[in-house]
C-alpha cells in the first residue's frame, strides 16, 4: 500500500476548492463554442481567399491544368480541425480551473464572462468626478496594473462623461474598459464602468475581464476616497481654525466688556446721592445699553444698527455725566443699519473719543458718527467713522487694549480686507475710520 504524502512541517494545507459543476460544464462548453466560432470565421475567410491565391478553380472548356477543390476533403479537414481546436480549448479551460483551485478561488459567473460591470457612487458633482477619474486612469500606474507595457491607450469626452481605455488603438477592437458618469446636476453622481471584450470575445475567457474591471474599480475608488479624505481634512482644519478664532475673539471681547460698566456704576452711585433724576435717566440708558449689549457679548457678528443703538445709549449715559461738555450726532442712512458689522468695535472707538478727546478738553465737544458704503476692486466695503473735535492725538491716545484690540480682531475676522485708520481731523480732534467688507466672513 502506498505511503501517504505529508506536507512539510509548519506549512498549512491549502483549502480544497470545489467548483460548481454546472458552471464548469457551462464554462467548458462556452470556451469550446467561442474558440471554435472564432476559428471557423478565420477558416471561412481563408478558404474563400484560397482559390484566388492558388489559382484553383474550374477550368474553361478546352483548357487543362485547372484543378477543382474536393468539397469532401475540405469539409473533413474543417471538421478535424474543429475537433482538435475543441480539445485544445478544453485543455486551456481546465488549466485555468486548476489555477483557480491552487489560488483557493472558485469559478464564478464573472470570472468566465467576457463583459463585467461595476458601479460606484461619487460624493462629488459630475465635473469634479470626471476630472478625478481622468487623473486616476491616464497614468502609467494603471497601465502597469493592467499588465500593459506602458500607459493605457486613452480617450475621453467630458461632454458625454465617457472615458475609454485599453491596450491598443482602435480601442473598440481589443479588450477595453468604458467608464460612464451620470451628467445630471447635483452634489453627487454615479459611475458605471464596463469591461468590453472586443474581438477577444472569441477567446477563452480566463478572468481577464474581471481582473480589468476590478483593477479600474479599485483605482477609481482609491482616487475618490483620497480626494474625499483631503476635503474632510481641510474641513476639519477650517473647523479647528474657526473654533480657535472664536475662542480668541471671545477673550479679546471680554477685555472691553467690563470697561464701561465699572465707570458707569461708579458714576451712578454718585448721582443717587446728589441728583436722583439724573440717576434715573442714567439707569434708563444703562438698561437700554445692556439690552443691546448682552445678546452679542459672546458673538462674533452683529449689525450696524444694533451697534449704533448701543453707542447712542452709551453717549446718552456719558452726556448725563459730562453735561454740556458732550454733544453727539449720528448721521447714518437707514438702509445701512441692517448691514453686518463686528460687535464691540464701534463702542471702543467712541470710548476713545470721549476719554482721550473730550474729557481732556476744557471746552464743549462734539462727536459725529457717520457711515457709507463704497465699491473697491475687491468688492463693496462699509466705512464707519467716529470724529471728535477734542484735544487731538496725544501720547496717551490709543494706549491700553482699545485700538490694539480692534486691530487684532479685524485681522482675525477679515484678514487684510479690513482696516482701521486713526488720523487728525480737519479742524481739531481725531478722525477714526473703521472699514470692513460688506460680505466678509464672520460678518
Amino acid at each position: 500500500m502506498p505511503s501517504p504524502a505529508f506536507l512539510p512541517t509548519g506549512v498549512p494545507a491549502g483549502p480544497e476548492v470545489e467548483h460548481d459543476r454546472r458552471l464548469v460544464r457551462r464554462y467548458l462548453l462556452q470556451s469550446a463554442l467561442r474558440f471554435n466560432a472564432g476559428s471557423l470565421l478565420f477558416l471561412s475567410l481563408a478558404i474563400a481567399l484560397l482559390p484566388l491565391g492558388l489559382g484553383i478553380g474550374t477550368g474553361a472548356p478546352g483548357e487543362t491544368g485547372a484543378h477543382k477543390l474536393n468539397p469532401y476533403m475540405v469539409g473533413g479537414g474543417v471538421l478535424a480541425l474543429m475537433a482538435w481546436l475543441a480539445l485544445m480549448s478544453g485543455g486551456v479551460a481546465r488549466g485555468y480551473l486548476a489555477r483557480l483551485g491552487e489560488q483557493g478561488k472558485a469559478l464564478s459567473a464573472e470570472a468566465m464572462a467576457a463583459t463585467v460591470t461595476r458601479r460606484l457612487h461619487a460624493p462629488f458633482n459630475a465635473y469634479t468626478t470626471f476630472d478625478l477619474c481622468t487623473e486616476a486612469l491616464s497614468g502609467l500606474a494603471l497601465g502597469t496594473a493592467l499588465g500593459y507595457a506602458g500607459p493605457a491607450a486613452f480617450r475621453h469626452d467630458p461632454f458625454k462623461g465617457r472615458i475609454v481605455l485599453g491596450r491598443w488603438r482602435p480601442l473598440a477592437l481589443g479588450r477595453h474598459v468604458e467608464v460612464r458618469l451620470s451628467t445630471e446636476p447635483g452634489p453627487s453622481c454615479q459611475i458605471e464602468l464596463r469591461c468590453r471584450p472586443g474581438v477577444t470575445w472569441f477567446a477563452i475567457q480566463q478572468g481577464q475581464a474581471l481582473h480589468a474591471a476590478e483593477t479600474v474599480y479599485a483605482q477609481l475608488r482609491q482616487q475618490l476616497e483620497r480626494h474625499a479624505a483631503a476635503l474632510e481634512a481641510a474641513r476639519r482644519e477650517r473647523e479647528l481654525e474657526r473654533t480657535s478664532l472664536q475662542a480668541r475673539l471671545s477673550a479679546l471681547q471680554a477685555q472691553v466688556e467690563p470697561h464701561f460698566l465699572f465707570n458707569t456704576l461708579a458714576n451712578l452711585k454718585y448721582l443717587i446721592r446728589t441728583d436722583q433724576q439724573g440717576a434715573q435717566d442714567m439707569l434708563d440708558h444703562l438698561v437700554g445699553y445692556l439690552q443691546n449689549a448682552l445678546p452679542d457679548m459672546r458673538s462674533v457678528s452683529s449689525t450696524l444698527g444694533r451697534e449704533l443703538d448701543l453707542v447712542s445709549d452709551y453717549l446718552a449715559v456719558m452726556r448725563i455725566r459730562m453735561g454740556e461738555r458732550l454733544r453727539f450726532e449720528v448721521a447714518v442712512d437707514e438702509d445701512l443699519r441692517s448691514l453686518p458689522f463686528p460687535p464691540a468695535m464701534l463702542i471702543s472707538l467712541v470710548e476713545n473719543a470721549v476719554k482721550h478727546g473730550l474729557e481732556r478738553a476744557s471746552r464743549p465737544g462734539l462727536i459725529t458718527i457717520g457711515a457709507s458704503r463704497e465699491c473697491t476692486r475687491d468688492g463693496q466695503v462699509l466705512s464707519v467713522s467716529v470724529v471728535d473735535d477734542g484735544v487731538g492725538l496725544t501720547e496717551q491716545a490709543g494706549q491700553g487694549t482699545g485700538l490694539a484690540n480692534i486691530a487684532e480682531r479685524l485681522l482675525l475676522l477679515y484678514g487684510r480686507t479690513a482696516g482701521l485708520v486713526v488720523e487728525p481731523a480737519e479742524a481739531s480732534g481725531v478722525r477714526a475710520v473703521l472699514t470692513v467688507p460688506v460680505a466678509g466672513k464672520g460678518a
